[in-house]
């Protein structure tokens, strides 16, 4: 059954909500951007009601789909939709406002596994589901270049990382390797490039997490090395034939050593690991996954935002906005429910001090 598909995600191109999108595409759905307008790509404000655009389409939506952004994206008007809602959750090991958010979908998809039955506690429905990321094989693939790095790396190197072990392995590994410039943001086509040309792709987690780099240099053709994270790695990848882990430093240093030493050895891996994922670890598969669900006979409207009154409403939206940092919808929601919002300034106030940290 072809559906029609409304997506909501703050647009960037490496965001998972991008590659989803061209996944729904690519399995013959029709999908519709109602996220957050960017150069390049028309969108709505922050502000805008998303009951309201999906009211507009034509032909009506079958399913709302938001995916977990790295900006201000969290339209008003969820509860009030009269299709059936998911969030896709990615970082769910960061931050306290996710179980909040999830309570206005009917549907929740995890990246990381150890959360689900957390979940499910916490919103009181069985409709949660792990749902890890993927590659995106027309853009993470192996284009046959000669590998002139080492080891490759392309991730998150903002402030906020730069004291963890991932900043401290970076720099170590760019002392000792030849490495691309792990410093530079890169698009999802110079990923692909860069895990092509790179024999080891080195992974470290942030608290756990299974990472897109699993997917994504497996997916290329190169040997991933990663630290030993829970959410299911086994479950993903068989360790030690298709990835390799690494407990400490010293460890990953002997690991890269041996097999940029042995071509043949580290070939075999990875081309194991590339099965892997392309057979099972691609966003169509990620996509086809969530259709499964809410198309699934049992399928019901779980989201406890549909039931709640007006104040839980507005104290769950107050939690996310504040850590989302959008403080033009938080001012619109203290107006809508009659308040003057400077007499409400300690709602506003720790959303505005974070707007100013950035």
């Amino acid at each position: 059954m072809t559906m029609h598909i409304a997506i909501g995600y703050r647009y960037f191109p490496t965001a998972v909500g991008y590659h989803l999108e061209r996944a729904f595409r690519e399995l013959g759905h029709r999908v519709t951007y109602v996220g957050l307008g960017a150069p390049g790509q028309p969108g709505y404000a922050e502000t805008a009601p998303v009951d309201r655009i999906l009211a507009g389409l034509d032909p009506p939506a079958d399913l709302y789909l938001w995916v977990d952004p790295m900006g201000r994206y969290f339209p008003p008007g969820l509860e009030d939709l009269s299709v059936p809602t998911a969030g896709y959750l990615i970082d769910v090991h960061l931050g306290h406002w996710r179980p909040v958010a999830a309570r206005f979908f009917d549907a929740v998809f995890l990246a990381q596994r150890d959360y689900v039955e957390i979940f499910r506690q916490a919103l009181g429905h069985d409709q949660v589901h792990w749902l890890p990321l993927a590659a995106a094989p027309d853009v993470h693939r192996d284009h046959g270049l000669p590998r002139i790095y080492d080891v490759g790396f392309v991730g998150n190197l903002a402030r906020a990382h730069r004291g963890t072990a991932r900043a401290r392995r970076l720099r170590m590994l760019a002392e000792r390797y030849r490495t691309n410039d792990f410093g530079r943001p890169y698009t999802p086509e110079e990923v692909g490039r860069i895990y092509s040309q790179s024999r080891i792709v080195f992974n470290t987690s942030i608290a756990g997490d299974v990472t897109m780099r699993l997917f994504e240099g497996t997916a290329c053709g190169a040997l991933v090395l990663t630290d030993g994270t829970a959410n299911g790695l086994e479950a993903l990848f068989h360790v030690g034939r298709e990835i390799l882990v690494y407990r400490d430093d010293a460890e990953l240093l002997q690991l890269i050593d041996h097999y940029l030493a042995h071509e043949e050895a580290r070939a075999t891996l990875a081309a194991a690991g590339q099965r892997r994922t392309l057979a099972e670890h691609t966003y169509a598969h990620r996509a086809q996954r969530i259709l499964e669900v809410v198309t699934a006979p049992d399928f019901r409207g779980a989201a406890a935002m549909r039931r709640a009154s007006a104040r839980e409403r507005r104290a769950a939206r107050r939690v996310v906005y504040t850590h989302l940092h959008m403080l033009d919808a938080l001012l619109d929601q203290t107006r809508d429910a009659g308040y003057n919002p400077l007499r409400r300034l300690w709602h506003i106030l720790p959303c505005l001090a974070r707007r100013l940290l950035l």
